[in-house]
Order: C-alpha cells, then sequence, then structure tokens
C-alpha cells in the first residue's frame, strides 16, 4: 500500500495536463488487459451464444457444469474433498447443482489459495481485490484470459445497449482522478486511447455542477458509465435550473450502486435516452442486466445463477431470493454454489426482447445512504475505500456534517500504519474539512436478514 500512496500523493501534485499523459499510459496498459491478445476471439465466441436455441443453451451450461465440476475436483484443493462423491457425469439438468454444497464468503477469505488450481503458479495469477460490499473484502486469483473474458461479456451487452467498448464515454466512478482539495474546475481527467473521460464523483456540489454539465455538452460522449447517484445528481441539478441534457449521449449506463426508479425517470427525462442498469461483481461470477424492454436479464453463460428462497430451494416468480452464483469465467479459482450476499426479487421469464436469458425482477441491497461532506458533496458508496486492506468488515457512520465514524473489524495483518493509510484513503474522498473517527468493534450489528449497510446516516 506504500507504494501505492506514494505514486498517488505525487500524481495528485503533478499538472493537470501531466495527469492526462499519465491516465492516458495507464489506459493504454488497462486496454492491452481488457481487449488485447484473445480477447476478440472470446466476443466472438459469447457472441455465439445468442444464436443458441433454448434448448441448445441449457445443454451448452450443462456441458460447462461438468466441465467445471471434474476441474474442481481434480485439480483444486479445496473441492478435492467436498466432491469426493460427486461425479461430472451426475449433472443431466441445471436442476442438479443442488447436489453440490454452498460455498461460503468465509471460506474464499480465510483460505484464498485453496480454492485456487494447484497446476496455476499464484505468483503469476492477477490478484483482484473484492470492494467487500457486504463487509467482507476477498482477494480473487485469476488469469489473463479470464479478465478478456469477463470484458467480452460487458462488451457483448454494450452491443446490446448500442455502443461499443471502442466508443467515446463519460465515467463517473470510484476512482480519484482529482485530488478532494482542488477546488475548481476541471474535475474531470481524459484517457486518451480509452477514449474516456473520467469525472470525479467527489466534487458534485452546486457550485461545481454547471462545469459538470457544460464539459458534458463539450464531449457528447457515446454512452455515460456512473454510478445511479452521480448521474442522478447532475440530472437533478440540471431539472431544478430548467437545463437540458437532451442529445448529449446515446445511453446511460449504472451500476454498483441501487438504481431507484424515481432516479431513473428523471435521468432518462433529462438525458433523453434509455438508462441500463446492470449488476456485477468483482468475483466475475455474476452478470445481470436490462434489455431494451427494461428487464433485469441473468446472462447465464457468464455465471449459473440460481435464486434460493430461505430453505435454500429454488424461488418462485415474484419472491424474494438469495443470489447463489457458480461462475464460469474464471476457472482457475471456481467459486461453485457461491453465496455473494446479495438478493433479488425473481422474475417470470416473459420478456418483449426473446431472449432465453431469465429475468429478474429487481435487485435488492446496495441501498446506502451518503457521507455529506462540510462543502456540500454527496459521497456514496466508499466501499472501494478498503481494497487491499487487512479488515473483516466496515461501516460508516454520519449524525453531524462535520465527522464520519468508521467502525471496523480488524483482519490478520492489520498493523500499526493501517489505520493511518485508511484514513488517508478516507480523506481524499471525502477531503480535509470533515474529522475521521476510526472506531474498533468485534462485530458490527445488522438487522435480520439484512445485508450490512455500508453508510448510515443520521443527519436530520
Amino acid at each position: 500500500m506504500g507504494k501505492k500512496k506514494s505514486l498517488n500523493n505525487i500524481y495528485y501534485h503533478l499538472p493537470v495536463w501531466l495527469q492526462n499523459v499519465l491516465i492516458s499510459a495507464y489506459g493504454l496498459y488497462i486496454n492491452q488487459i481488457r481487449h488485447g491478445k484473445k480477447f476478440h476471439q472470446a466476443l466472438e465466441k459469447v457472441e455465439s451464444n445468442l444464436a443458441l436455441s433454448s434448448v441448445e443453451f441449457d445443454q451448452y451450461l450443462v456441458d460447462q457444469l461438468r466441465d467445471l465440476v471434474g476441474l474442481a475436483k481434480a485439480h483444486v484443493p479445496y473441492y478435492r474433498e467436498r466432491f469426493k462423491e460427486i461425479e461430472p457425469q451426475q449433472f443431466q439438468t441445471l436442476a442438479d447443482i443442488e447436489k453440490l454444497p454452498l460455498l461460503e464468503k468465509q471460506s474464499i477469505r480465510e483460505n484464498p489459495l485453496d480454492l485456487v488450481d494447484e497446476r496455476e503458479d499464484p505468483e503469476k495469477l492477477h490478484v483482484i481485490h473484492t470492494t467487500g460490499t457486504t463487509g467482507t473484502p476477498l482477494n480473487i486469483y485469476c488469469t489473463a484470459e479470464a479478465r478478456k473474458l469477463n470484458y467480452a461479456f460487458f462488451s457483448r451487452y454494450l452491443h446490446q445497449v448500442g455502443v461499443t467498448y471502442k466508443d467515446s464515454r463519460v465515467t463517473i466512478g470510484g476512482r480519484i482522478v482529482v485530488p478532494s482539495w482542488q477546488e475548481r474546475p476541471p474535475f474531470w481527467r481524459n484517457s486518451y486511447f480509452q477514449k474516456n473521460h473520467l469525472f470525479s464523483s467527489y466534487h458534485l456540489s452546486d457550485k461545481w455542477l454547471p462545469f459538470y454539465i457544460d464539459q458534458l455538452k463539450s464531449i457528447k460522449p457515446s454512452y455515460i458509465d456512473a454510478y445511479p447517484s452521480s448521474v442522478y445528481t447532475i440530472a437533478k441539478y440540471a431539472d431544478d435550473h430548467d437545463n437540458s441534457l437532451s442529445g448529449i449521449t446515446e445511453a446511460v449506463v449504472t451500476s454498483a450502486e441501487t438504481l431507484y426508479e424515481n432516479q431513473r425517470a428523471l435521468i432518462e427525462k433529462q438525458f433523453d435516452c434509455r438508462v441500463y442498469d446492470q449488476y456485477g461483481a468483482a468475483e466475475m461470477c455474476v452478470f445481470i442486466a436490462q434489455c431494451e424492454h427494461g428487464s433485469y436479464h441473468v446472462h447465464s453463460d457468464c455465471a449459473i445463477v440460481e435464486f434460493l428462497d430461505e430453505n435454500a430451494k429454488p424461488a418462485a416468480a415474484g419472491e424474494e431470493a438469495e443470489v447463489v452464483c457458480t461462475g464460469l469465467v474464471n476457472r482457475t479459482m471456481p467459486l461453485i454454489r457461491y453465496r455473494i450476499g446479495d438478493k433479488v426479487v425473481v422474475g417470470d421469464n416473459n420478456c418483449k426482447c426473446g431472449s432465453h436469458f431469465p429475468t429478474v425482477e429487481r435487485v435488492i441491497g446496495r441501498c446506502d445512504d451518503y457521507i455529506l461532506t462540510p462543502e456540500g458533496n454527496k459521497i456514496g458508496r466508499l466501499s472501494p475505500v478498503l481494497k487491499g486492506f487487512p479488515v473483516k468488515e466496515a461501516q460508516y457512520r454520519q449524525s453531524i456534517v462535520e465527522e464520519v465514524d468508521v467502525l471496523l473489524v480488524k483482519d490478520v495483518g492489520y498493523g500499526e500504519t493501517t489505520e493511518n493509510e485508511i484514513v488517508n484513503e478516507l480523506a481524499k474522498r471525502l477531503g480535509n474539512k470533515i474529522i475521521i473517527n476510526v472506531k474498533y468493534v468485534d462485530k458490527i450489528e445488522r438487522s435480520k436478514g439484512m445485508k450490512l449497510k455500508s453508510i448510515v446516516s443520521n443527519l436530520k
């Protein structure tokens, strides 16, 4: 963390033009990881899956499940004993997946390498740090090919939206592209090779929103990729000030937070385009996204997803259900019947688009509050702060504007400097005018049946 912190501090003090150069260079590197060698082959494969009939697609998934179970039993220590009495040939339909045991987050967190294919050298694998939206950050190991396949699924979805990964876009997410202490525009940086304009989501106050809107009108990106709360804040300001955003973009793609219907309605009204909401996970084991008719579809060739009731049985349409995932992307660290911690309301699988992908009525969870800073900025989704830190659970609580309490449950490896490093990461997002109080607890209480809420606001 120290090296990363040092590099970030250097970046924050560079002139804007040089920051753009560095971001563009990094974007070129990211492009190679996501869309380099073998990406187009992967994209062609996942695109071809859309042409399969319903019967062919179901058989494809059964074949994938058999292969995955066989691989896990033969080469993954965690599953070897657990699958001792299980043979791939036992799986004749997808319903047979219930023969397999469920996988808990705790098992991944405590022994991540036990879930890695023993033929792989962990030192040569990519490590993805999840953000811990359910309170438990994880380390996920994967190959470069798996990451490309994962982005092939997202690129296929962009095609369905009507854009491509090569098109220009504006991204408003969790990256700190502009230091929190910056008090005048520009609050955006450009990744030239990605055609990506990175907007800060930490400066969205009434004072600066007119500048955001002017920049959007100047860029006119093909699509906007944003947290719902961020793009809604822009749309709300434009609506309150009779400033139409029509014609700026072809589509708005949202993720990472719950998209509420009032938010969707206002964003679509102001931008005069459709909002496409999606739900995924850093573990690369689920992808649920909206089609042009507004239905949420489970992209089952990315992951076999079960919706289970409180008795661990398949839930019926209209019922609230737990999401259990079997990832088909990352075979280096197979997550089989993984309890990811989110819930949905199950759909009826009837959609005008004609897709045979199962439907979800709505995704439940990720319903956090936001932190209000003394400058008037509304900061949501702080879970990326804890990426890579030895923390079991965390929650941010605010009762007065001038302060925020951070409840932490320590994990093994939490050292003398960890607290300061976490506080510094928070300050980059919240600014230096708010007091950050770290409080250590053994457990963070939550309501029965509820996910851990990341942010709790008690402001009046």
